[in-house]
C-alpha cells in the first residue's frame, strides 16, 4: 500500500473513531536567525540642510561592517523551510500542524536543510577574516570604523542559529476548545489550498501576460501535491474528501499524453478557478457542488446537401452547445509549470477577476 492510500485509510479510521485533532497530528515550529553585519553609531551627528540636528527622537546612524552580499542566508533558508512545512502541513499561529504519518518524511527534509545550512555557515566563518579585510579595502574612508564595530569571529559565528522544535501534542487546555481549534486549522487549510491553486493558475495559464491555449502534462504535478496534502489532513474536515474526489476525477479525465487543450483544458480550468477562491472551495467541500465534469459534445451532422446549383452546404438538426474556451492570442502558446521565486509576495489573494478568463 502506498503512502497516499495509507494516509487515506488513516484519516478514515480517525474519522470513524471520532478521534480528536491531537491524535492525527502534532505541532512543529522552527527558529532561524543570522547576523545582519551592521551596528549603530551611538554618537553620530545628523546634518540636515547644513545644520547639525540633536534630538532624542533621532537615533544614531548605522554602519555596515560586514558585506551584506554574504549574509543572505536568512531569506534563502526561511523561504526553503516555509515551502517544506507548507507542503507537509498547515499553518497554525507560529507553528505548523503536521500529520504524524508524515513526520519521518518531514524529518528527512529538515535534516537535509540543516546540513546545507551548516555547510554554508562554515564556509562564511572560514572566510570571515578575508571577507572583512576586503570590505575594509573597498571602503577605506571608514575602514577604522568597520574594524571598531566588527564582531569577533566567535561572536559572529554565534549569531547563526537554526533549530526545529520537537513535535508537540496538539491538545487544548479546555476540552470545549478542541472544536474551535479544529475549525481554525480547517479555515487556514482552505486559505492555503486556495493560495496554492491561485499560484498554479497564474504561473501556468499565462505566458508573457497572455492566456495560453494549452498546458503540458507536467501541470499534473502541482495538483498532485495539493491532493497529497489534503489526503494527509483529511481528518481535519469531512469536506476534504469531497474536494479530494473531485481533484482525482478531474485528473483521471485528462488525456494521459500530449498537451491538454480544448475541452479538457476548459474542464481543468473551470475546476481550478473553483479551487482558487476560498469561498467556492469551501462551498464545494460542504456539499454545495460548484463543479461537475461535463462530457464533450460532438456535432451530429444529420444531412448533407450538395446542390449543383448552389454552394455546398452542411445542415444539422442539432445545436452544439458552446464550450468554455480560453481567451488566447492568434499564436498558440503553452507553458510548463513554473517554480515560484524566493521573493514572491506571500500575501494571500484569491482575487482572480482580472486574469483574463470568464467562464
Amino acid at each position: 500500500m502506498n503512502l497516499l492510500n495509507d494516509a487515506v485509510q488513516n484519516g478514515q479510521e480517525l474519522a470513524q473513531n471520532n478521534a480528536s485533532l491531537q491524535e492525527g497530528c502534532c505541532l512543529l515550529g522552527w527558529q532561524l536567525s543570522s547576523p545582519c553585519g551592521e551596528s549603530t553609531l551611538p554618537n553620530a551627528k545628523i546634518e540636515l540642510d547644513g545644520n547639525q540636528i540633536s534630538s532624542n527622537q533621532i537615533k544614531g546612524s548605522k554602519i555596515q561592517w560586514f558585506p551584506r552580499s554574504k549574509l543572505k542566508l536568512t531569506t534563502k533558508y526561511s523561504n526553503r523551510i516555509t515551502r517544506v512545512f507548507n507542503c507537509f502541513g498547515v499553518k497554525y499561529g507560529d507553528f505548523t500542524v503536521v500529520p504524524t504519518a508524515r513526520l519521518n518524511e518531514l524529518q528527512t527534509e529538515l535534516e537535509s536543510i540543516e546540513k546545507d545550512w551548516s555547510d554554508e555557515v562554515s564556509n562564511i566563518i572560514a572566510e570571515y577574516d578575508m571577507s572583512l579585510n576586503t570590505h575594509v579595502d573597498e571602503n577605506q574612508e571608514i575602514g577604522s570604523l568597520i574594524r571598531k564595530y566588527a564582531l569577533t569571529q566567535g561572536e559572529f559565528k554565534s549569531k547563526f542559529k537554526l533549530r526545529f522544535t520537537k513535535p508537540l501534542a496538539m491538545k487544548a487546555l479546555y476540552e470545549e476548545d478542541e472544536q474551535a481549534i479544529t475549525n481554525d486549522v480547517a479555515e487556514t487549510l482552505w486559505q492555503e489550498i486556495a493560495k496554492d491553486a491561485s499560484t498554479v493558475y497564474k504561473q501556468n495559464w499565462f505566458k508573457a501576460n497572455q492566456p495560453v491555449s494549452q498546458v503540458s502534462q507536467k501541470v499534473r504535478s502541482p495538483f498532485k501535491r495539493i491532493l497529497s496534502k489534503l489526503v494527509d489532513l483529511s481528518f481535519i474536515d469531512e469536506g476534504i474528501e469531497r474536494v479530494v474526489d473531485t481533484i482525482q476525477e478531474v485528473l483521471n479525465n485528462l488525456p494521459n499524453n500530449g498537451y491538454i487543450k480544448d475541452h479538457d483544458l476548459a474542464q481543468l480550468t473551470n475546476w481550478l478557478l473553483v479551487m482558487c477562491h476560498e469561498d467556492t472551495l469551501r462551498l464545494h467541500a460542504q456539499g454545495d457542488v460548484q463543479f461537475k465534469i461535463e462530457p464533450e459534445i460532438k456535432p451530429d451532422i444529420k444531412s448533407v446537401s450538395l446542390d449543383s446549383n448552389s454552394d455546398n452546404t452542411i445542415e444539422s438538426t442539432d445545436t452544439v452547445p458552446t464550450e468554455p474556451t480560453v481567451n488566447s492570442t492568434t499564436e498558440t502558446s503553452s507553458l510548463e509549470p513554473a517554480i515560484a521565486s524566493d521573493d514572491e509576495d506571500d500575501e494571500r489573494s484569491n482575487e482572480l477577476f482580472d486574469f483574463g478568463f470568464g467562464w
